[in-house]
């Protein structure tokens, strides 16, 4: 595998690529990208697109040739939230008739899409295959966030791609935040058509209130916000989701804005009336190192790395600002100085093993990996 970019794409010759994961921080360039003469598939990155020099503006790809030994096939599914889980109904089907069982699913939907794509595809693999994936974004949360594959592109929709290969692809889903002794039971909430989670109450009492007493006890002041409304900045909303644990490992949400007529929270994943829910939180070390821990988790010793791709989280790029390079850094040394490409997602798909069965979810500020392998 290798890493190019766009402008060094388009003179590769079509026998030499089996398929190419493209990320572009610059949605002017999906129509080149989808327009490449061999199987491509890819998103928009928010800001920029991880690579071995860094986090850096533009359109790199991921590319796969014969010798490497994975096989890829990308499925498009457009919709909004009203139609999409038929279109990806159909797809399930598709992917079952014309490709098998895959070793691995990677979706990249659109924002407000994912519950409901993770849902119909884990239906449809009864549980057996593990999804992971981002989703698309854009520089500045205008909705200018495409997934794309050959000749077809949309704001609204879902990319996924069916992977086998020849040797294991390794993977690992990882929130990087500590829980709290801060939690209860989310007692009254509902779930939008726009995506995640309106929760009105834990333990009975208002949930905006809750959670902002939760952040006084970390340092953390949302005053104003409690009293006007509005979205809770990323400085503090991005080192202080709510989380879920599932055994030893947590799934978390971003906890995106505060309703102050109800006095409640739109969090941006789905959270259902009666979990238990955990204040989480973190430093900005944490959220740099973890990068090192998610390919730790991942790593077979029996196996080389071909390649990888890494998923992290937009709304954990404000703590950080100044140390997104770090990140390139250090997964680039996790894999052994292996070729890759990492987007900056506004929300994450993933999969963790409860009591040895896999659980896919849809999440926030969270991390992923998917690494390719070779004997």
């Amino acid at each position: 595998m290798r890493v190019v970019k766009l402008e060094r794409a388009e003179g590769l010759r079509a026998e030499d690529v089996r398929w190419a994961f493209a990320l572009t921080s610059r949605s002017s360039d999906v129509d080149t990208l989808k327009s490449l003469p061999f199987t491509v598939f890819g998103m928009t990155s928010h800001g920029g697109v991880f690579t071995s020099s860094g986090y850096t503006p533009g359109s790199f790809l991921l590319v796969a040739g014969p010798e490497d030994g994975v096989y890829a096939k990308p499925y498009f599914a457009e919709g909004n939230v009203h139609t999409i889980e038929a279109e990806v109904a159909r797809v399930s089907e598709e992917i079952k008739r014309g490709f098998g069982k895959p070793d691995i699913l990677f979706v990249m939907p659109t924002l407000g899409l994912e519950e409901r794509v993770v849902r119909v595809l884990d239906r449809a693999f009864e549980s057996g295959v593990r999804i992971f994936g981002g989703t698309a974004a854009d520089n500045d949360f205008s909705g200018d966030w495409w997934t794309f594959t050959n000749g077809m592109a949309t704001s609204s929709g879902v990319v996924v791609v069916a992977f086998k290969s020849d040797t294991p692809i390794l993977s690992t889903f990882h929130a990087g935040y500590i829980l709290t002794r801060n939690r209860g039971v989310v007692t009254k909430a509902e779930h939008p058509d726009t995506g995640g989670t309106i929760i009105y109450e834990i333990d009975g009492k208002p949930a905006a209130e809750v959670y902002a007493s939760w952040l006084k006890t970390h340092g953390f002041d949302i005053g104003d916000v409690l009293r006007k409304g509005g979205i809770i900045p990323f400085e503090i909303a991005g080192l202080n989701p709510i989380a879920r644990a599932y055994g030893r490992d947590i799934v978390v949400s971003h906890v995106f804005e505060v309703l102050p007529e109800k006095k409640a929270v739109l969090v941006l994943s789905y959270i259902r009336e009666g979990e238990e829910v955990y204040h989480a939180t973190a430093t900005d070390s944490f959220l740099v190192s973890r990068t090192a821990v998610v390919v730790r988790k991942s790593l077979d010793p029996f196996f080389r790395i071909a390649g990888g791709i890494l998923v992290y989280c937009a709304g954990c790029i404000a703590p950080i600002k100044g140390r997104l390079d770090e990140i390139s850094k250090i997964y680039r040394k996790m894999v052994r100085g292996a070729p890759f490409i990492g987007a900056a997602t506004y929300g994450e798909q993933g999969s963790i093993r409860v009591k040895g069965e896999i659980k896919n979810f849809h999440a926030n500020q969270m991390i992923n990996t998917v690494i390719f392998t070779r004997r």
